[in-house]
């Protein structure tokens, strides 16, 4: 039985292995590649804290994320995609209330995103 997301740990298991498929995938491997290459260790210490924060309430993280993805032509269909690898992930991983709450975040996170960036390319 699969045990739910409780510490940082769990928050490094996560993350490593989302992004271990990111890297890898057809879709939208190539944003993150692109943009961090020989920065990927830097990239997970950031999102380790920011996960922390968001899902077990830990003030860790203190930034804005959603301007670092601004310029990069991403569409809907690459958030959709991302979303679907993050619940995969998840459900992969860990069960329980944390990993739901893991998993509603992905959702509300993605949508609020690609509505900024969209938001954010019309203005310009």
């Amino acid at each position: 039985m699969q045990q739910d997301i409780t510490n940082l740990k769990d928050i490094h298991k996560l993350v490593d292995a989302f992004y271990a498929k990111v890297r890898e995938d057809q879709t939208i491997g190539f944003f993150f590649n692109s943009r961090l290459e020989g920065k990927w260790e830097a990239h997970h210490k950031k999102l380790y804290r920011f996960w922390h924060t968001v899902l077990l309430r830990r003030p860790d993280y203190f930034g804005n994320p959603v301007p670092m993805h601004f310029n990069l032509q991403l569409k809907q269909e690459h958030f959709d995609h991302w979303l679907e690898v993050w619940c995969t992930t998840v459900d992969e991983l860990f069960a329980g209330e944390i990993a739901e709450r893991a998993k509603f975040r992905g959702k509300t996170m993605a949508k609020a995103f690609y509505s900024k960036i969209k938001r954010a390319d019309e203005e310009m």
